[in-house]
């Protein structure tokens, strides 16, 4: 979102497409982390424990599929010519929040 306003776009229908594939891949990458956590935890490991191992061995498999959404949008995001007004927002969404959500979520310890 702050890459719109940066940029100087407004919120408009194409930006709150970009937002929803921006929460299915940070919804998805949290899936992949908590399922491992949970199974981690049925097997005797406490609460806090089973997370930061679900975070730290899930790293690559979410960074992985985040850096591709990442360098697929960017050429978008940055893209000028015919029809750029409809492909720059969701673009933007994606290319500027999309590794700073996973990093912040797959590196956090609490």
């Amino acid at each position: 979102m702050l890459m719109l306003m940066w940029f100087g776009i407004d919120l408009n229908i194409y930006a709150f497409v970009g937002l929803i594939m921006l929460l299915g891949i940070v919804k998805k990458n949290a899936i992949m982390m908590l399922g491992f956590a949970i199974d981690a935890q049925h097997k005797g490991k406490p609460a806090e424990v089973a997370t930061c191992e679900g975070c730290l061995l899930r790293f690559r498999t979410i960074m992985m599929p985040t850096m591709a959404a990442f360098m697929g949008t960017l050429p978008i995001a940055l893209g000028l010519g015919a029809g750029a007004e409809a492909r720059r927002p969701p673009g933007l969404c994606l290319a500027a929040d999309c590794p700073s959500r996973n990093c912040s979520r797959s590196t956090s310890r609490r």
